[in-house]
């Protein structure tokens, strides 16, 4: 469907603000499908990228402000997701040993179980989603995402104030 159609405009919009727009709509319309994935499995999809990034870090684990760092989702709170995955067993906080003030979240048998359950489901979802596209083509459109978020953080770098509203 195209961008006029799902968003029922009248006339389009510039080019940069329809590659806005269409960036937004993809990434809802993944979500949605990874969101599926996951509840089948009882989690959210910010649970299971905190599993992620717990299960590829380090044995001793990793201090809440370094998940939060390598979050996808950073709009989630890390410290209520680990809470909830400690309940269910997936994860534990751990003292650390040089620095009692910290604790560490490792992963849990449990969770580390769990996510080998889930490694075959997601590759299969992530190549129905992606099988529109070569692998070519993938590897071209990540390039070019890389390089328009690259530009975006710089942008973000050197104008973190935020425009005046205009007035109506």
């Amino acid at each position: 469907m195209s961008l006029q159609e799902e968003l029922q405009l009248s006339k389009l919009p510039s080019p940069g603000v329809q590659l806005m727009l269409q960036l937004l709509l993809t990434r809802e319309a993944i979500v949605r499908v990874q969101e599926r994935l996951f509840e089948a499995h009882g989690l959210t999809i910010q649970q299971y990228n905190v599993l992620r990034i717990v299960r590829g870090g380090p044995a001793k684990g990793h201090p809440i402000f370094e998940i939060e760092r390598r979050q996808i989702y950073r709009f989630a709170n890390v410290t209520r997701l680990v809470d909830r995955l400690e309940v269910q067993g997936l994860l534990k906080r751990v003292q650390d040993t040089k620095d009692r003030r910290v604790s560490r979240v490792v992963i849990t048998p449990k969770g580390r179980r769990l996510m080998e359950r889930l490694e075959g489901p997601v590759q299969e979802l992530s190549d129905r989603i992606t099988s529109c596209c070569t692998e070519e083509q993938c590897l071209a459109l990540g390039e070019r995402l890389e390089k328009l978020r690259d530009h975006c953080l710089r942008e973000e770098t050197l104008h973190p104030a935020v425009p005046e509203p205009v007035s109506i």
